[in-house]
């Protein structure tokens, strides 16, 4: 029978944020809340395994690789592994709640038996998404204090398909704020990143715009980490992203251009679009729909038609 590890907890909804210290441990963090105890294990179940473990988890890569190329052979143009770090590590996540040492040996076997025996000592693993060297955003395991990329060929096809380093040495880290998801966007997607003074009932919880020159156009961020960022910064997080340069006339011709029928009122002109979206936040904030499960999901429901209205068109420069 297949070992169903309940030991793995994938937090996603902000009411279930664990507090740890100071402050709570946001939805897919990539950081270690109890490091002494998580260090204490990792020492002492997965050190002297690493080689078994990255055993396994390439033999795991291996099984899913055929099924996930052929349900999404592409994505953004890009062939599969390219870019699918969520769905890759989504699959192994799958995997390991539903499968046990059926078809493993070797190695694998034992990496396997490595990764029981820690989880049922008390060691946690979780998944994880953040700011991989600057360079990337990037979807991971914590593996106790272990970095474990399962997707470490989605950027570049070549690399091996499972790194697995100490965290400390891995330079993965959370995103701060937005300041900082624009510095890694301009990076990784080589993306222009704008405030969001066109739809300003939105701005709250999205409040920056990406455009990819010859890519697509984006109200960003509708991850797990980011959204509860927000939320548990009462929306300042927003403030300081949305008070910032006026848009260009044309650009904010194009972008408003996008949305004739939207359930959502959108911005006259950029000024009235950036006051309005500041003006949001503090109602927001008074509402304390900061706290709001509810305001969560509308928020992301809205946002998901929003970048729909967005993909009809492509800016070639910005």
């Amino acid at each position: 029978m297949p070992v169903i590890l309940n030991h793995l907890t994938f937090t996603i909804f902000f009411p279930l944020l664990l507090m740890t210290g100071c402050r709570p441990l946001l939805p897919n963090e990539p950081r270690v809340p109890d490091w002494q105890s998580e260090q204490v294990l990792t020492h002492q179940f997965l050190t002297p395994a690493l080689a078994n473990l990255e055993a396994f988890f390439l033999t795991v890569r291996n099984i899913l690789d055929p099924e996930l190329s052929r349900a999404q052979p592409s994505k953004w143009g890009k062939p599969y592994p390219l870019g699918q770090c969520l769905e890759i590590s989504k699959a192994v996540q799958q995997y390991l709640e539903q499968n046990g040492l059926s078809g493993l040996d070797g190695a694998s076997a034992e990496g396997y038996t490595a990764l029981i025996a820690f989880l049922r000592h008390g060691g946690s693993m979780r998944q994880v998404w953040g700011d991989l060297r600057g360079e990337y955003f990037q979807n991971a395991f914590l593996l106790g204090t272990l970095y474990v990329d399962v997707s470490n060929d989605t950027v570049v096809s070549t690399k091996p398909k499972v790194e697995i380093l100490p965290l400390e040495q891995a330079r993965f880290v959370p995103l701060e704020d937005y300041g900082h998801f624009a510095r890694v966007a301009a990076r990784y997607w080589q993306a222009h990143i704008f405030p969001n003074h066109i739809v300003p009932a939105l701005a709250p919880y999205f409040p920056i715009i990406t455009v990819v020159p010859g890519g697509n156009v984006r109200f960003q961020s509708v991850t797990n980490y980011m959204i509860a960022l927000t939320q548990h910064g009462e929306f300042r997080p927003s403030e300081i992203a949305l008070d910032a340069p006026l848009l260009s006339s044309d650009l904010f011709q194009l972008l408003t251009h996008c949305f004739p029928d939207f359930a959502l009122d959108v911005a006259g002109n950029p000024a009235q679009g950036r006051d309005l979206a500041l003006r949001h936040c503090q109602q927001y904030r008074a509402a304390r729909w900061h706290r709001s499960n509810e305001r969560r999901t509308w928020a992301i429901n809205k946002v998901t038609e929003a970048n729909h209205c967005l993909a009809r068109i492509t800016v070639n420069s910005a």
